[in-house]
């Protein structure tokens, strides 16, 4: 049996047959051996971060390039001088500030990654991105990047996977209102998919019931085999966790009016168990960056 979900992946299911050109897109920052070198990296990589998220910020530079802030404000900045971003003040980032792409760097996206960008400029850069998600979607950038940049004590390369798809893209491939838009999916090393979703405030149980039942629908419909959440806070895992199990004993009792089915089957909800994985390894990273 374990072989067929993978037969239905590839022949049944939209999202599959896109899944592997967003994955194959190498978002891996490698220094390069000279200033010129590490310059067009740098170029390359953060465009491509603009793009892919919709923003990118100097503490996201920070981290991924191991540079100082000032340096950070001095390489967005040449790129905005070049005409490849566009600055906004904001208090919603921790910067104060994001950086939204313009239309040639979605031209020069296009040509590195072979992916039509649909772009929409806009006289007004502030309009590109909703204020209200700044916080979601730097973290939600930080963990997809640190996934691709993991490694051991000693330095040995160890990805916690090996490429993803952000919301915007998922969203763009995937017009199914069952399926619950997630904030990205990535490859695994064993080839599986996992889907992303940054938790980063508390939701009532009504919220969690209509979360799970969209992720219980993907689950079936092979869109992902598991969803790996992650926080800043291990409260907020602590707080999901406890109106999870309420749900999966409440849910079994009570009934859809329509199907008069129950809403969830105690297979159903063994397999959510299975498949929701609370990653608290990167808990105190968001806290420290985001958050302190």
């Amino acid at each position: 049996m374990t072989q067929q979900p993978s037969i239905n992946l590839e022949t049944n299911n939209a999202l599959h047959t896109h899944y592997p050109r967003y994955f194959d897109i190498d978002m891996r920052y490698f220094a390069g051996a000279n200033n010129h070198q590490k310059g067009v990296s740098r170029t390359k990589l953060s465009v491509l971060i603009a793009i892919r998220f919709s923003i990118v910020t100097p503490g996201i530079i920070c981290w991924l390039y191991s540079i100082n802030h000032r340096l950070a404000l001095e390489h967005l900045n040449r790129l905005e001088k070049d005409g490849l971003l566009r600055v906004v003040k904001t208090h919603r980032s921790p910067d104060g500030r994001v950086y939204v792409p313009t239309y040639t760097a979605a031209k020069f996206a296009e040509e590195l990654m072979g992916i039509d960008v649909h772009f929409r400029s806009n006289k007004n850069p502030a309009l590109q991105f909703n204020q209200n998600n700044v916080m979601h979607n730097l973290i939600n950038a930080f963990v997809m990047l640190r996934g691709v940049h993991n490694y051991h004590s000693d330095e040995t390369y160890a990805p916690m996977w090996t490429g993803f798809i952000t919301e915007p893209e998922f969203k763009r491939i995937n017009n199914l209102s069952d399926t619950r838009t997630v904030d990205g999916a990535v490859r695994l090393i064993d080839g599986s998919v996992a889907a992303i979703e940054i938790e980063h405030s508390f939701k009532n149980k009504t919220a969690r019931q209509a979360i799970l039942l969209k992720y219980l629908a993907s689950l079936k419909n092979n869109d992902y085999s598991k969803i790996f959440l992650f926080s800043q806070s291990v409260k907020i895992f602590d707080d999901i966790k406890r109106l999870h199990e309420q749900l999966f004993e409440e849910m079994p009792q009570r009934f859809d009016k329509k199907t008069r089915a129950p809403l969830l089957s105690e297979s159903d909800a063994e397999l959510l168990r299975a498949s929701i994985i609370y990653r608290t390894k990167l808990c105190s990273e968001i806290e420290k960056m985001f958050y302190s």
